[in-house]
C-alpha cells in the first residue's frame, strides 16, 4: 500500500472545499473545511474540469499559470466522477452519501448500478426514478449546497453539456436550475449575466474537454496536453474577462492514469466462479464479493492472466480512511475486497458484450495513483 496516495479528509480534499462553500454561505458545514486561506465574497464561480489532474496541468502549464492562488488538494476515493461530484456538492464523505462508484452492486435492489445514469447497468437512463425508487433512500443525502442555498433565498445554477440532465443530477444538483450549455465559453458568459443579477449568488461549471481527451488519447498524448493547455487558458481569459467582480474557483474531480493494459475480466475463466456478483466499481478500483473470504484464489487467478495489484480487504480500506467517514448503511456496497490494479493497467468487466470500446480507452481512473487522487484548486 506504500505506492498508494490516500485522500485527506482533514482539511486538503473536496469534500473540504465543499465545507468551505457551504461555511461560507451560512450553511452548516458536514466535515471539516478547507486548511487553505480562500479569499470568498458573495458571488461564487466553481468550475470543475473533469479528468484534469494537478500533475498534468503543472507539466503542461507550469510557471506559465497566473493565478492568485494554485494548491494541491486531494480528491476522494474513488477518484471517480460520481463519487465526487456527490461530495463536492453535499459536503459528504463517499462513506455517508454512498455513491461509491460510477457501478455498485445495490443489494436493496439486487442489481448492479450505473450512478451516472441512475439505472440498473443495462438498464434505461433514469431507470430507478422511472420505475419509481427514492434516490434519497438509496443514497442519504439529507440536502444538497444548492438546496441550502435556495432555503436561504439564494439562486445558484448549474451549466452542464447537453445530454447530463438527469441520471446524477437528481441528487448532486438537487435544488439547482440546470442550464444546458453548447460550449463552456457561452457558459461562462451566461453564467455571468445571471449573477450580475444577484447581490449574492452561486455558479457551476462542468467542463468535459480533457476527461473525454484524456479517456480516448490518454493522458501522457499530445492531444491531452493541448486540450488542456487551450481549456484552461481560454477559461482563466474569459473568466477574467467577464467574472472579474466574483470569486472564480477552477478544480476537478480525479486525474488519469496511462493505461497500456486493459484486461476484460470476462475472459478470465474460474472468475465467476469465486465471485457472489459480477466487478463492479471503476477501471482501476474494482470492487469483488467474494463467495468466500479469501483473495488469494482471486489472486492467483489475476496473476495467471498477467493482471496484478493491490488487494484490499473491505475492514482495511475503511480503517485506512479511504471512504472518509463511513456509514453502516453502505459499507456493503464495498464488497469483500477492493482490487486496486497497478499504474497502467485497468481491470474491467463489460456488462453489455457489445460494449468493448471501453478496452480501446488508454486513460482510465478510479485508483490511488498521485496522477489519479491530486487535482488543482485554482483561485483567479
Amino acid at each position: 500500500m506504500n505506492e498508494l496516495a490516500t485522500p485527506d479528509y482533514s482539511g486538503l480534499s473536496i469534500q473540504n472545499l465543499a465545507n468551505t462553500l457551504l461555511s461560507h454561505f451560512e450553511a452548516v458545514p458536514r466535515g471539516p473545511k478547507l486548511k487553505l486561506d480562500l479569499d470568498l465574497n458573495d458571488q461564487v464561480v466553481l468550475i470543475l474540469i473533469d479528468g484534469l489532474s494537478y500533475q498534468d496541468l503543472m507539466n503542461t502549464m507550469g510557471g506559465s499559470l497566473q493565478v492568485s492562488k494554485l494548491y494541491k488538494i486531494s480528491t476522494v476515493f474513488p477518484t471517480t466522477t460520481s463519487t465526487v461530484l456527490t461530495t463536492l456538492f453535499t459536503g459528504l464523505s463517499p462513506g455517508q452519501h454512498g455513491v461509491l462508484g460510477p457501478n455498485l452492486y445495490l443489494k436493496e435492489l439486487g442489481t448492479i448500478v450505473n450512478t451516472l445514469s441512475m439505472s440498473p447497468i443495462i438498464g434505461e437512463r433514469d431507470g430507478l426514478y422511472k420505475s419509481g425508487h427514492d434516490l434519497r433512500r438509496l443514497f442519504p443525502i439529507r440536502s444538497t449546497i444548492f438546496e441550502e442555498l435556495s432555503n436561504m433565498g439564494i439562486r445558484s445554477r448549474v451549466y452542464a453539456p447537453k445530454g447530463l440532465v438527469g441520471g446524477l443530477s437528481r441528487i448532486a444538483y438537487a435544488g439547482a436550475e440546470i442550464v444546458e450549455y453548447v460550449t463552456p465559453y457561452d457558459a461562462i458568459i451566461n453564467a455571468a449575466r445571471f449573477l450580475k443579477e444577484y447581490e449574492v449568488g452561486f455558479v457551476h461549471i462542468y467542463v468535459t474537454s480533457v476527461d473525454s481527451t484524456s479517456h480516448k488519447y490518454g493522458p501522457d498524448s499530445e492531444e491531452c496536453r493541448v486540450v488542456i493547455r487551450e481549456t484552461v487558458d481560454s477559461i482563466i481569459r474569459l473568466a477574467r474577462n467577464y467574472m472579474s467582480d466574483f470569486t472564480v474557483l477552477i478544480t476537478a474531480d480525479h486525474g488519469h492514469d496511462h493505461v497500456k493494459n486493459n484486461v476484460k475480466a470476462n475472459d478470465l475463466q474460474g472468475l465467476m466462479k469465486l465471485l457472489d456478483a459480477p466487478p463492479y466499481g471503476d477501471a482501476r478500483a474494482v470492487y469483488l464479493r467474494l463467495s468466500k473470504e479469501s483473495s488469494i484464489e482471486v489472486s492467483s487467478l489475476l496473476s495467471k492472466y498477467g493482471v496484478s495489484g493491490y488487494f484490499l480487504s473491505r475492514d482495511e480500506a475503511v480503517g485506512k480512511g479511504l471512504f472518509g467517514e463511513i456509514s453502516e448503511d453502505v459499507i456493503d456496497r464495498i464488497g469483500n475486497v477492493i482490487f486496486i490494479p497497478n499504474s497502467g493497467s485497468a481491470f474491467i468487466y463489460l456488462y453489455k458484450p457489445e460494449n468493448e470500446e471501453v478496452l480501446t480507452l488508454k486513460g482510465q481512473h478510479g485508483g490511488l495513483t498521485e496522477r489519479e487522487l491530486y487535482v488543482p484548486l485554482i483561485q483567479l
